[in-house]
Protein backbone atom coordinates (compact mmCIF):
# COMPACT_ATOMS: atom_id res chain seq x y z
CA UNK A 1 0.00 0.00 0.00
CA UNK A 2 1.10 3.45 -0.50
CA UNK A 3 2.29 5.55 2.03
CA UNK A 4 1.15 9.35 2.69
CA UNK A 5 3.09 12.33 3.83
CA UNK A 6 2.18 13.64 6.87
CA UNK A 7 -0.47 16.99 6.19
CA UNK A 8 -1.83 17.53 10.15
CA UNK A 9 -5.44 16.18 8.84
CA UNK A 10 -6.97 12.85 9.98
CA UNK A 11 -5.68 10.58 6.50
CA UNK A 12 -6.56 7.10 5.11
CA UNK A 13 -6.28 5.35 1.86
CA UNK A 14 -9.59 6.28 -0.70
CA UNK A 15 -8.93 3.40 -2.50
CA UNK A 16 -6.92 0.11 -2.68
CA UNK A 17 -5.85 -2.40 -5.04
CA UNK A 18 -6.36 -6.18 -4.26
CA UNK A 19 -4.68 -9.31 -6.26
CA UNK A 20 -5.65 -12.44 -6.58
CA UNK A 21 -4.30 -15.37 -8.37
CA UNK A 22 -2.97 -12.53 -10.84
CA UNK A 23 -6.24 -11.15 -10.80
CA UNK A 24 -7.27 -7.35 -9.66
CA UNK A 25 -10.27 -7.63 -7.80
CA UNK A 26 -13.15 -5.17 -7.94
CA UNK A 27 -13.72 -2.92 -5.20
CA UNK A 28 -17.25 -3.07 -3.68
CA UNK A 29 -18.06 -6.04 -5.80
CA UNK A 30 -15.00 -8.26 -5.24
CA UNK A 31 -14.05 -6.82 -1.99
CA UNK A 32 -14.65 -4.18 0.74
CA UNK A 33 -11.97 -2.69 3.13
CA UNK A 34 -11.87 -0.51 6.53
CA UNK A 35 -9.45 1.29 8.18
CA UNK A 36 -9.45 3.83 10.72
CA UNK A 37 -7.88 6.85 9.40
CA UNK A 38 -4.83 8.41 11.48
CA UNK A 39 -3.45 11.85 12.45
CA UNK A 40 0.30 11.23 13.68
CA UNK A 41 3.16 9.43 11.48
CA UNK A 42 2.67 5.70 12.07
CA UNK A 43 1.30 2.49 10.71
CA UNK A 44 -2.24 1.67 10.50
CA UNK A 45 -4.02 -1.65 10.06
CA UNK A 46 -6.68 -1.74 7.14
CA UNK A 47 -9.05 -4.94 6.62
CA UNK A 48 -10.01 -6.36 3.46
CA UNK A 49 -12.69 -8.29 3.40
CA UNK A 50 -13.59 -10.66 0.71
CA UNK A 51 -17.44 -11.28 -1.04
CA UNK A 52 -18.38 -14.44 -2.69
CA UNK A 53 -15.96 -16.27 -4.42
CA UNK A 54 -13.11 -14.74 -2.43
CA UNK A 55 -14.85 -14.93 1.14
CA UNK A 56 -12.11 -14.30 4.26
CA UNK A 57 -10.36 -12.03 5.49
CA UNK A 58 -6.90 -9.93 5.35
CA UNK A 59 -4.97 -7.28 7.19
CA UNK A 60 -2.67 -4.97 5.72
CA UNK A 61 -0.63 -2.01 6.37
CA UNK A 62 -1.06 1.76 5.84
CA UNK A 63 1.79 4.76 6.74
CA UNK A 64 1.43 8.25 7.55
CA UNK A 65 5.23 9.45 7.19
CA UNK A 66 7.18 12.55 7.61
CA UNK A 67 7.56 15.03 5.16
CA UNK A 68 10.94 14.77 3.21
CA UNK A 69 13.92 17.10 2.91
CA UNK A 70 15.54 18.82 0.04
CA UNK A 71 19.18 18.23 0.22
CA UNK A 72 21.67 20.77 -1.28
CA UNK A 73 25.06 20.35 -2.98
CA UNK A 74 27.59 18.53 -0.70
CA UNK A 75 30.84 20.21 0.04
CA UNK A 76 33.94 18.46 -0.75
CA UNK A 77 36.85 18.14 1.80
CA UNK A 78 39.98 16.59 2.21
CA UNK A 79 39.20 13.05 1.80
CA UNK A 80 35.75 14.41 3.49
CA UNK A 81 32.64 16.02 2.15
CA UNK A 82 29.77 17.78 4.48
CA UNK A 83 26.39 16.73 2.99
CA UNK A 84 23.65 19.82 3.97
CA UNK A 85 20.30 19.90 3.49
CA UNK A 86 17.36 22.71 4.25
CA UNK A 87 16.34 23.04 7.34
CA UNK A 88 12.60 21.67 8.01
CA UNK A 89 9.95 23.94 8.81
CA UNK A 90 8.73 24.41 12.59
CA UNK A 91 5.49 22.51 11.86
CA UNK A 92 7.42 19.54 10.02
CA UNK A 93 10.57 19.62 12.77
CA UNK A 94 8.10 19.35 15.03
CA UNK A 95 7.10 15.92 13.84
CA UNK A 96 10.43 14.32 13.51
CA UNK A 97 13.19 12.96 15.49
CA UNK A 98 16.04 13.42 13.46
CA UNK A 99 18.08 12.80 9.89
CA UNK A 100 19.49 9.80 8.33
CA UNK A 101 22.01 10.42 5.73
CA UNK A 102 23.46 7.49 3.23
CA UNK A 103 26.09 7.53 0.77
CA UNK A 104 27.32 5.29 -1.82
CA UNK A 105 29.87 5.31 -4.63
CA UNK A 106 26.98 3.52 -6.82
CA UNK A 107 24.56 6.42 -7.76
CA UNK A 108 21.79 3.62 -7.79
CA UNK A 109 22.82 2.92 -3.89
CA UNK A 110 22.76 -0.79 -5.06
CA UNK A 111 26.23 -1.41 -3.31
CA UNK A 112 28.83 0.03 -0.54
CA UNK A 113 25.73 2.12 0.34
CA UNK A 114 26.34 3.78 4.00
CA UNK A 115 23.74 5.23 6.35
CA UNK A 116 24.80 7.87 9.31
CA UNK A 117 21.31 9.13 11.46
CA UNK A 118 21.46 12.52 12.80
CA UNK A 119 19.23 12.86 15.91
CA UNK A 120 19.43 16.41 16.46
CA UNK A 121 16.61 17.96 14.17
CA UNK A 122 18.16 21.82 14.35
CA UNK A 123 21.01 20.42 12.69
CA UNK A 124 21.47 20.85 8.86
CA UNK A 125 24.72 19.37 8.16
CA UNK A 126 26.91 15.97 8.20
CA UNK A 127 30.63 15.55 8.05
CA UNK A 128 31.39 12.59 6.90
CA UNK A 129 35.48 11.40 6.75
CA UNK A 130 37.77 8.82 6.36
CA UNK A 131 36.77 8.68 2.98
CA UNK A 132 38.84 7.81 -0.47
CA UNK A 133 40.80 10.42 -2.41
CA UNK A 134 39.43 12.08 -5.73
CA UNK A 135 36.19 9.23 -5.39
CA UNK A 136 33.15 10.10 -6.30
CA UNK A 137 30.41 9.92 -4.07
CA UNK A 138 26.70 9.93 -3.66
CA UNK A 139 24.73 11.60 -1.22
CA UNK A 140 20.88 11.59 -0.10
CA UNK A 141 19.44 12.77 3.04
CA UNK A 142 15.51 11.80 4.24
CA UNK A 143 14.00 12.39 7.81
CA UNK A 144 12.20 9.91 10.26
CA UNK A 145 10.26 9.58 13.93
CA UNK A 146 10.51 6.73 15.87
CA UNK A 147 7.39 5.75 16.43
CA UNK A 148 6.88 2.95 19.25
CA UNK A 149 10.70 1.74 18.78
CA UNK A 150 10.42 1.52 15.02
CA UNK A 151 12.07 4.44 12.46
CA UNK A 152 9.20 5.53 9.80
CA UNK A 153 11.42 7.69 7.03
CA UNK A 154 10.14 9.63 4.77
CA UNK A 155 10.99 9.88 1.07
CA UNK A 156 14.85 10.27 0.25
CA UNK A 157 15.72 13.32 -1.45
CA UNK A 158 16.95 14.11 -4.87
CA UNK A 159 20.59 12.21 -5.42
CA UNK A 160 23.64 14.61 -5.12
CA UNK A 161 27.19 14.33 -6.10
CA UNK A 162 30.24 14.86 -4.68
CA UNK A 163 33.93 14.33 -5.29
CA UNK A 164 36.60 14.37 -2.76
CA UNK A 165 39.17 16.38 -2.49
CA UNK A 166 43.00 14.62 -2.41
Amino acid sequence: MKSKVYSGKTQKPKSITVKMGGKTLKAGVDYAFNCKGGKKIGTYTVTVVGKGAYAGTVKGKFQIVPKGVTAKKPAAGKKSFTAKWKKPSKSAARQITGFKVQYSTDKKFKKAVKTKTVRNVKKTSLKVSKLKAKKTYYVRVCTYKKVGGKQICSSWSKVQKVKTKK
